[in-house]
């Protein structure tokens, strides 16, 4: 006989806290593009770099991370250490 489906069913807050335990540390910087292909915004960009800046350094530094997505988006997923180093390679 089949187990009843809510012996499966776990309560979110459960879930929530072996998501955080198991996932890996990354971070996630989101690109969105105007239709001529400028920079609308960019995610967590340091204060004295421009949107354009930001992008150049992040495609030289961790081109591997980023993932195109459709509507003129897309995303760097980064590792932790990794984006922390490349921070670090930013002239002060």
């Amino acid at each position: 006989m089949a187990n009843p489906a809510s012996a499966r069913l776990q309560r979110v807050e459960e879930s929530a806290d072996n998501a955080q335990d198991t996932a890996p540390d990354q971070v996630l910087v989101h690109v969105r593009y105007q239709p001529n292909g400028e920079i609308f915004s960019i995610g967590e960009k340091p204060a004295r770099l421009d949107a354009s800046q930001w992008l150049k350094h992040l495609l030289d530094t961790a081109s591997p991370y980023y993932r195109t997505l459709a509507g003129g988006r897309g995303f760097f997923c980064i590792p932790r250490e990794k984006f922390d180093a490349l921070i670090g390679l930013l002239p002060a």
